[in-house]
């Protein structure tokens, strides 16, 4: 049985600096200074800068992303007992972000090497492939992603490709893909995980 989840308007907040929940908005996803002070004492095992998670049951799922904008993204959580996620107390985080026209320019010719079906939507786990802490949403728009652990030594900031970019995580090293396929037609998006 495939569990069958739509995201709604609810699932696509971000909390970004200064606490507020905003829309992860393209405009706002465009500035050009990635300030995570505030990540500071932070939990490590939890993907951080979102307002809400989409729970989902271990096993097959299907996601209707078709309510993001370019500019957003969603986490989905759920089960897994794999070694990969043994730092997240056991649960896969997986990110889709919806790409703006900027960040496909910027990404063109440079995927993540995991697999990317759709270059408007980039899917991935929330796991660093540093030390297998959990990444968390910085609303920026160049590096949306970092690891949650900001220690001197850690700090992994990664590209809209899921591309290490600064920190502990250099180009060499990528966000690990899940096992998806995605549909993207007229009438939406869905993400199918495995």
């Amino acid at each position: 049985m495939v569990n069958r989840i739509t995201l709604t308007r609810r699932h696509v907040l971000a909390t970004l600096s200064g606490g507020g929940a905003v829309m992860l908005c393209p405009a706002l996803l465009n500035a050009q200074e990635l300030d995570l002070s505030n990540w500071s004492g932070a939990s490590t095992s939890v993907p951080i800068g979102q307002s809400s998670l989409v729970e989902a049951p271990a096993g097959p799922a299907e996601l209707d992303v078709s309510t993001l904008a370019p500019g957003e993204v969603a986490v989905i959580a759920r089960p897994n007992s794999a070694d990969t996620f043994s730092r997240t107390g056991g649960m896969q985080y997986v990110g889709i972000l919806r790409r703006t026209d900027d960040q496909l320019a910027a990404v063109a010719g440079n995927e993540n090497p995991g697999g990317t079906q759709d270059p408007r939507y980039l899917v991935v786990n929330l796991v660093c492939p540093h030390r297998g802490k959990a990444v968390g949403i910085t609303g920026d728009a160049s590096r949306p992603f970092a690891c949650t652990d900001r220690g001197g030594r850690h700090s992994s900031d990664f590209t809209a490709v899921g591309q290490g970019a600064g920190g502990a995580s250099d180009a060499s090293d990528w966000l690990s893909v899940p096992d998806y396929q995605i549909a993207v037609t007229d009438s939406g998006a869905v993400v199918s995980l495995a």
